[in-house]
């Protein structure tokens, strides 16, 4: 199975940029083109530029808090390939965990608040060990695509334990 996000992410990247813009132009026009009157009575314009940039701001922090990965998934291979990076402006470190199906030890999800930022975290026997690769968000997952990851995580964790 093979899951990847590509599309996903640049839907939410071009949904922000294009707030941005939009964001942008409607402060321009409160801020700089003259008006008679005032668009919401009892309200300047300078004040409503000044809410529309607050609401922006607290939907920018929100996005930010979910902390979206790009995510490439596959276990048609004799590994488990998990490809993943943040798609921020000063994030662009690329990541790969490849672990050998023999070797794979199981899996840990953590959820903060709600689901709202979760993150996955893959195991891998190492000697007498087990290691533990870092946290990947998997928040940008839809839920068909998570369910798709945690089955065949699950599929690969009971035909190991059963060796």
């Amino acid at each position: 199975m093979i899951i990847d996000i590509k599309k996903t992410i640049l839907r939410k990247n071009l949904g922000k940029f294009i707030a941005l813009i939009i964001l942008a132009l409607v402060i321009c026009v409160l801020l700089f083109i003259p008006f008679s009157h005032d668009l919401i009575p009892g309200l300047s314009n300078n004040l409503l530029a000044i809410f529309i940039a607050i609401a922006y701001m607290i939907y920018a922090f929100y996005e930010s808090f979910r902390n979206y990965n790009y995510i490439y998934f596959s276990d048609e291979s004799d590994k488990i390939i998990l490809r993943y990076f943040s798609p921020g402006v000063f994030t662009s470190k690329k990541n790969s965990i490849e672990i050998p199906k023999r070797d794979f030890a199981g899996y840990q999800l953590s959820a903060f608040f709600m689901r709202y930022r979760e993150t996955l975290t893959l195991m891998k026997h190492s000697g007498k060990s087990i290691a533990r690769y870092p946290p990947v968000s998997i928040t940008a997952l839809s839920p068909d695509e998570r369910e798709s990851l945690i089955y065949s995580l699950n599929k690969l964790k009971t035909r190991h334990e059963s060796r």
